[in-house]
This record gives C-alpha cells, structure tokens and sequence, in this order.
C-alpha cells in the first residue's frame, strides 16, 4: 500500500498544476520511512496479538509527518490524505471482499497473497 501511494502521489507531478498545484518532491527517503514505519507497526501489533491497527496514527504518520512535510498548499494535503484514506485501513484484510487498487479486463493490482508456512 505505501508503494502505491507513493507512486500515485509521484505521476501527479507529471501533471503540472492538475496533479499538483505546487510542484513537491517526494523522494525514495519519503517511501524508505514511510515502508519502515508501517512495517514497523504491523510487526509491534502482531507480536503484542492486539486486535486493531493503529491506522490513525499510521495516517497521521505518513500524511501529515512523513510526506505531509513537504506539503504547503491545503488542497494538495486534502488529496494526499485522501489517497491514505483510500488505500490504509482494515478493509484491506477483509475476507469478504478483496481490495484492488485498480482493476480491468486485463490487469489488477491487489494485494499479493500470503501463504501459510
């Protein structure tokens, strides 16, 4: 999920003014924390068998702190935390109903599967 926020956030630049209305540069440095981070939280909330995922704090951390900081205009972060709305939450482990971040007669990006050891 950080991967394809970052690379959806990233083509907008080349967009101009409809991507972005200040031209930012996310940076691999921006992805690397951002992937730690979310790793990093994940790992804590499996091996503490809690229940939840601290998705606010994950939004918050990467939306306002991690990428966020670059951001200066409000509308560019109104869109960028949307993005993170979209493609964070636990919707994205729902059994009942795959999650696609894009889908089409010849293609879908969906989350790989995980095999049981």
């Amino acid at each position: 999920m950080v991967s394809f926020f970052h690379a959806i956030i990233q083509d907008r630049r080349k967009y101009g003014k409809i991507g972005w209305n200040v031209a930012y540069d996310f940076n691999q440095s921006d992805f690397t924390i951002s992937y730690r981070l979310l790793n990093m939280y994940l790992t804590k909330t499996h091996e503490n068998k809690e229940e939840a995922i601290p998705w606010s704090s994950l939004k918050y951390l990467i939306g306002e702190a991690m990428y966020g900081g670059r951001v200066t205009d409000d509308w560019d972060r109104r869109i960028m935390m949307t993005y993170l709305e979209e493609y964070m939450g636990d919707f994205l482990f729902d059994k009942n109903r795959e999650f696609f971040f894009a889908k089409t007669p010849d293609y879908d990006y969906k989350q790989p599967t995980v095999k049981s050891l």
